[in-house]
């Protein structure tokens, strides 16, 4: 989504004194929109917006600039179509249940319905927005927040053995085989999952674990690796430094493959594995507890999370594409 201010009742005010301006002029007594734009730290654009408000420029009222404001603000929002009750369900079922993002959903209404969404992208968040439609903006990814890094120092425990960095990979071609590891840790440090992510397709992957060691970790990508059919075809796994992947050693035995580490502190160096984990705790809110949860339930939101429709992959799907890569 664009982000961005509107003009405030007291900006009106000092558009006025700059109209008015001797220093805001031109030699010939036209207005300097560029200079106007310069001392209101506005755009150009809108400086010529405030001025078509009004015939005339000496005419100019803060009071009736923000009254007409307002009244084409209220005009500016269109309001959502009656949609036929099997398209309510979809979208219900899509967005509330599925956590599909806005442009997927889109993309798979004129899949389903054969007929074009009926609003643009930016359009069909504003209706998110405003609770219109009965879609929950929670289920944004985020929580409809724009994002932030927290500028946190890492406590947890580190490894220390001789490993290979992440500036130690060359010679990579392509991100088929290539995939990005991490734990997403549940309440009280006292349950995670172990989840990883190929880099070309996107596919996810997660395995419970009950006590978070790195001879758990060694034996649930052993696992992972099995039932996937992937022994033989991983070019190489990108991790950080936490202490439950100590066995790196083993694990490139397992895999065929180098275990490379990120900087201390540094997940984006591993952005992919992030991003997929947050859609992975849209389900699993941080402080649950991985206990409760079977690996059956985690099992289908991971195929919920492979089963959607990604712009970066042409509308495939991260299954699909996985699937043709190592089959």
């Amino acid at each position: 989504m664009q982000y961005y201010t509107h003009v405030k009742f007291d900006e009106r005010y000092l558009f006025k004194d700059l109209f008015l301006s001797d220093t805001c002029k031109k030699k010939n007594g036209t207005l300097n929109l560029s200079e106007i734009s310069r001392q209101a730290g506005r755009a150009v654009n809108t400086v010529k917006r405030e001025i078509n408000r009004f015939k005339n420029i000496e005419d100019y009222n803060p009071y009736e600039a923000q009254k007409d404001y307002k009244q084409k603000r209220k005009k500016s929002i269109k309001k959502p179509p009656t949609f036929t009750e099997e398209q309510q369900e979809f979208l219900n079922l899509r967005f509330n249940i599925f956590c599909d993002s806005p442009a997927e959903i889109i993309q798979r209404f004129l899949i389903k319905f054969s007929v074009k969404f009926p609003s643009c992208l930016k359009t069909f968040y504003k209706w998110i927005y405003l609770g219109l439609l009965g879609l929950l903006k929670k289920n944004l990814l985020n929580g409809g927040r724009r994002n932030r890094t927290k500028k946190r120092p890492d406590n947890r425990g580190k490894l220390n053995e001789r490993f290979r960095s992440i500036w130690d990979i060359e010679n990579k071609e392509t991100d088929v085989g290539w995939f990005e590891m991490d734990t997403v840790v549940g309440k009280d440090h006292q349950s995670s999952c172990l989840v990883l992510v190929e880099q070309n397709s996107k596919n996810y992957f997660a395995m419970k674990l009950e006590e978070n060691t790195a001879n758990e970790v060694l034996e649930k990508l052993e696992e992972l690796v099995r039932i996937n059919g992937l022994v033989g075809k991983i070019k190489g796994i990108i991790t950080d430094r936490g202490k439950e992947f100590s066995k790196f050693e083993e694990m490139e035995k397992i895999t065929g493959s180098n275990v490379y580490c990120c900087d201390p502190g540094s997940p984006k160096q591993k952005p992919l594995i992030e991003r997929m984990n947050r859609e992975f705790r849209k389900r699993y809110l941080k402080g649950t507890d991985f206990n409760n949860v079977t690996q059956q339930e985690i099992d289908w939101v991971i195929n919920v999370i492979n089963e959607k429709l990604r712009p970066c992959l042409n509308w495939r799907t991260s299954k699909e594409v996985f699937l043709n890569n190592f089959r």
